[in-house]
C-alpha cells in the first residue's frame, strides 16, 4: 500500500525513521508520498529505509511566518534539484484564523501555484475548513498543472460538483477523521468519493488515528502517528464503502500508480 501523505522529514520523527519504516513494511505500507511543511525541512536527507520514499517539497499555510524572506527562489532551487518531486505541502488553512483575513496564505498559494506551473509539477494541496477558497483559487490552475492532490479531505459531498474537482487530475486523500466517532463530513464523503480518485494517508507524525498504535509519545505525551497505522484507515473505508478491504487496497494501489504516473 502507499500512504498518500507523511512528514517524515519531521524533526519529532528523525531519530525514529528506521524502526518507523520497519513497522510500515511489517503493516504493508510500503512506498509513502512524504511532504515538507517548513523552509527548513527542504535541506534534509532522509536515511536509506526499507521503504519507498517520495519526496514533495513546499510550504505549509502554518508556517509562512517563519519562513526566510526569499523562500520562493529557495523552493524553486529545491525542485529543480528534485526534477521529478511534486510541490507540497502547500494551500489554504481556516483552522488556525490569521490576523491578516489570510492575506499572506493567498499570496503563498499564488506563489507555489505558479511555481508548479512553470515547472510542470503536481501540487499536494491543504484545505482545512478553507475548501471553498482553496477550490475558487485552485480553478484557473487546475488545467495547467499534471495533477492535484487535496488530503485529508473532508467537506460535504455537495462539493464534489465544483467544476475543479470534476477533473480527472485531481485525487483525494482520506484520512483518520474517518475513525472519529463525531466527524460527519469525512465518514460521508470517503463512502462517496470517485472510486478510481481515492487515496489512502496518514498525515504522520500528526492526526493520531483512533484505536491507532502510537511510534512514540511525543511531547507533552502527545501520540505520534506513524504509517503502520494505515490498515485501520484501508478498512473503516473499505466498511464505509462496502467493500472487503483487499478490494479497496487493490484499488487505491491502482490509483497511487496512477497518481505516480502524473510525475
Amino acid at each position: 500500500m502507499l500512504d498518500a501523505h507523511t512528514h517524515l522529514r519531521d524533526a519529532r520523527l528523525r531519530p525514529y525513521l528506521p524502526r518507523l519504516a520497519r513497522e510500515a513494511v511489517a503493516a504493508g505500507v510500503s512506498v509513502c508520498l512524504d511532504c515538507t511543511a517548513r523552509a527548513d525541512e527542504w535541506g534534509y536527507v532522509p536515511p536509506t529505509l526499507p521503504l519507498t520514499l517520495l519526496q514533495a517539497f513546499g510550504l505549509h499555510p502554518w508556517h509562512l511566518a517563519e519562513a526566510p524572506a526569499d523562500w520562493p527562489d529557495r523552493l524553486d532551487a529545491t525542485l529543480r534539484a528534485h526534477p521529478r518531486a511534486p510541490l507540497g505541502e502547500a494551500g489554504l488553512d481556516g483552522l488556525r484564523k490569521p490576523a491578516d483575513g489570510g492575506a499572506a496564505q493567498r499570496a503563498a498559494l499564488a506563489t507555489q501555484l505558479a511555481l508548479a506551473a512553470r515547472l510542470g509539477r503536481p501540487v499536494i494541496l491543504h484545505g482545512a475548513r478553507a475548501w471553498g477558497a482553496l477550490l475558487d483559487t485552485l480553478a484557473p490552475w487546475a488545467p495547467r498543472l499534471p495533477a492535484l492532490l487535496l488530503h485529508g479531505v473532508s467537506f460535504a459531498p455537495d462539493l464534489l460538483a465544483h467544476p475543479t474537482l470534476r477533473r480527472a487530475n485531481v485525487w483525494f486523500g482520506i484520512g483518520a477523521a474517518v475513525l472519529n466517532p463525531a466527524a460527519k463530513a469525512a465518514p460521508r464523503l470517503a463512502a462517496t468519493l470517485p472510486a478510481d480518485r481515492l487515496l489512502l494517508e496518514t498525515d504522520t507524525p500528526d492526526c493520531f488515528p483512533r484505536g491507532g498504535e502510537p511510534l512514540i509519545l511525543g511531547q507533552p505525551g502527545t501520540p505520534l502517528n506513524h504509517p503502520a497505522n494505515l490498515p485501520l484507515i484501508l478498512h473503516r473505508v473499505a466498511a464505509l464503502r462496502r467493500l472487503p478491504a483487499h478490494e479497496l487496497a487493490d484499488q487505491t494501489t491502482t490509483n497511487a500508480r496512477a497518481f505516480l504516473a502524473t510525475f
